[in-house]
């Protein structure tokens, strides 16, 4: 397997590999030197968003990991599906697949001795917040959760006021905001219809439309293949408040007053159904 690009400093790393059903999936915990001659606080996981993401996300996780090793919590990264070290598909695996993969990571963490009988939560970022919610609600041995800009919507919801917001601070006028999310809609209906995606190309009635979607590939996520349209399908109508209800552990929501991704309030709304 191989390991991470970055390292912290002062770290004693490991790579495990956790499976699901047929598949290998690679990724690495983190020890620190305080860890090395006490027992770890806490175990943390980290989730990864949309895109095919390693163990550290991009920039991302790196500075998160090193704050809490130097506070002595030790820390795990999973590369997703097909991507680093794992093999499989990315596109392939949903909200509840990747969360199958969470918690096969987990339970292989909860076999290394070291970290025998330490409560151990999950991060997730973006749409690994969605992950991370779902496999709390299945997972027993979660004890905590943290989400960084998860929407309490679904996809599909949160992608809507992605493209809105994007296309009205692009200068877009009201009519033609209102038109692409018309055009922006029919695809998500198409989706859910099972068709194609040749299939919804061979439909598209007329240039402006075609032209409305190129328009929102600048701020949504728009399939440009079959493969990520049959992961759109995956994915858009995923509601995370059936997990909310489930989960029985600790969660810290976290969202930023500039994202202008995630409609916050929608989400800040639904977070308190986790206490019901």
């Amino acid at each position: 397997m191989a390991s991470p690009e970055t390292r912290e400093q002062g770290d004693a790393h490991e790579s495990r590999q956790p499976r699901t059903a047929d598949r290998e999936r690679a990724g690495a915990s983190w020890r620190t030197a305080l860890a090395a001659r006490e027992p770890a606080t806490r175990g943390r996981a980290d989730g990864a968003g949309v895109w095919p993401s390693d163990r550290h996300n991009d920039v991302f996780f790196p500075p998160i990991r090193s704050h809490l090793l130097a506070n002595g919590i030790a820390v795990a990264g999973l590369d997703k599906r097909g991507v680093g070290a794992s093999t499989g598909d990315w596109l392939g695996a949903g909200i509840v697949e990747q969360a199958d993969d969470v918690l096969a990571a987990l339970e292989t963490l909860s076999d290394a001795p070291d970290l025998a009988g330490i409560p151990m939560g999950i991060f997730g970022r973006s749409q690994g917040g969605w992950v991370v919610l779902e496999a709390a609600a299945r997972g027993r041995g979660v004890a905590f959760v943290v989400t960084s800009s998860g929407p309490g919507v679904s996809p599909a919801e949160q992608e809507r006021h992605a493209a809105a917001d994007g296309l009205r601070r692009a200068g877009h006028v009201p009519s033609e905001v209102e038109a692409a999310l018309t055009s922006y809609q029919s695809m998500l209906e198409s989706i859910r219809a099972g068709a194609s995606y040749q299939d919804f190309q061979r439909a598209l009635e007329a240039d402006a439309e075609r032209r409305r979607l190129d328009r929102l590939t600048q701020v949504a996520f728009v399939p440009d293949s079959e493969a990520e349209w049959n992961f759109a399908r995956l994915i858009i109508d995923y509601d995370p408040r059936a997990a909310m209800r489930r989960i029985r552990c600790p969660v810290l929501a976290l969202f930023g007053a500039e994202d202008r991704s995630v409609p916050i309030e929608r989400s800040i709304c639904r977070v308190p159904r986790l206490a019901e």
